[in-house]
């Protein structure tokens, strides 16, 4: 199967994290008129290939929770299975991991791979208009943030955090009137949410930020930089990985082009990057035990040996039942 969405975010401690999502995911069930208790384990059989599977566990303190939708008969490019995972702990980080997956596609020769902008689920665009959720240090919103000249200190402790998982968009406003300009970035960054953290600087601000990062990792006027991690204003070859969408790229392309353009590379990176391994086990151990992997040439030898023993039971009940039926009916015949 493929990665069509990944999010992976810790979430503040002191918080109600899981009946929140319990809230959100019911919100959802109900709009698509599914008449399901979002807060109650089981597995709910839909239709014939929609089925829903919730898990809850008490974990130390905490509590583990799960919800799946699966389609068993999804066909490739289809979604085959949604899954939202939350631990909640009572004095630590929780976390909030969303996965969508989808069929591998089998392109024939010479065809590009496809490629799909897979949308944000709307229950976690919900929960992080909600919830205070963070990627690594960086706290994560629902939309793009404007900084002031206040949280600059702030943005270089997210630029050089080497715990965050997603990029920071910076995105310069240059000339643009401000509406204009914030319509226009909350626009490109709607397929970005829950994986990257996005921040507005006017030109004031942007003046103060390039004199923060030095002129090799400055952002320039009217255009949108992606930082990675780990963020090193020492290194030479550093700026190389924080790649700048140019003003001339920018005003060529459809707004709705280039928003999906950064979401599916934003969702090709975060299949990538593999799940913290805390949360990994921990999910892992709900998993169902995969069935062992058989030989092809075992599978003949098992195969043309059932069909032998299917053959012996054919030849078998052509014979036994005549020969009792026959036999009592002899008895009869002679006790009469």
């Amino acid at each position: 199967m493929a990665v069509g969405f990944r999010s992976f975010l810790r979430l503040a401690p002191g918080q109600e994290l899981l009946g929140t999502v319990v809230e959100h995911l019911g919100r959802w069930l109900a709009s698509k008129e599914i008449h399901l208790d979002a807060g109650r384990q089981g597995h709910y059989l839909l239709d014939h290939d929609d089925l829903v599977t919730i898990r809850r566990d008490r974990c130390g303190a905490g509590e583990f929770y799960q919800w799946r939708r699966q389609h068993p008969d999804a066909q490739p490019r289809d979604v085959w299975r949604t899954t939202f995972t939350v631990l909640e702990q009572p004095a630590e980080p929780g976390w909030l991991w969303a996965e969508i997956e989808t069929r591998d596609d089998v392109t024939a020769i010479g065809e590009a791979p496809y490629n799909r902008c897979m949308s944000v689920p709307s229950v976690l665009r919900g929960l992080l208009g909600e919830l205070t959720a963070m990627d690594g240090r960086t706290e994560m919103a629902p939309g793009p943030q404007w900084v002031t000249a206040n949280h600059l200190p702030d943005l270089m402790d997210y630029l050089a955090d080497e715990t965050r998982r997603g990029p920071v968009y910076m995105i310069s406003q240059g000339k643009r009137p401000f509406e204009e300009f914030d319509r226009w970035a909350r626009e490109i960054t709607w397929h970005l949410v829950g994986l990257g953290s996005a921040f507005l600087l006017d030109e004031t601000v942007e003046a103060g930020f390039n004199e923060m990062v030095g002129k090799a990792h400055a952002l320039p006027a009217g255009t949108m930089r992606t930082y990675l991690p780990d963020v090193c204003l020492d290194s030479l070859e550093d700026p190389l990985r924080h790649k700048i969408l140019g003003r001339t790229r920018i005003v060529a392309t459809d707004t709705r082009r280039l928003a999906r353009m950064l979401g599916r590379a934003e969702r090709d990176r975060a299949a990538r990057v593999q799940i913290p391994a805390d949360a990994r086990e921990l999910a892992q151990r709900y998993e169902p035990t995969p069935m062992p992997a058989v030989p092809e040439r075992e599978q003949h030898r098992l195969l043309q040996e059932l069909q032998a023993e299917n053959d012996r039971l054919r030849e078998a009940l052509k014979t036994r039942p005549r020969l009792h039926v026959a036999g009592l009916q002899e008895e009869r015949l002679s006790a009469s």
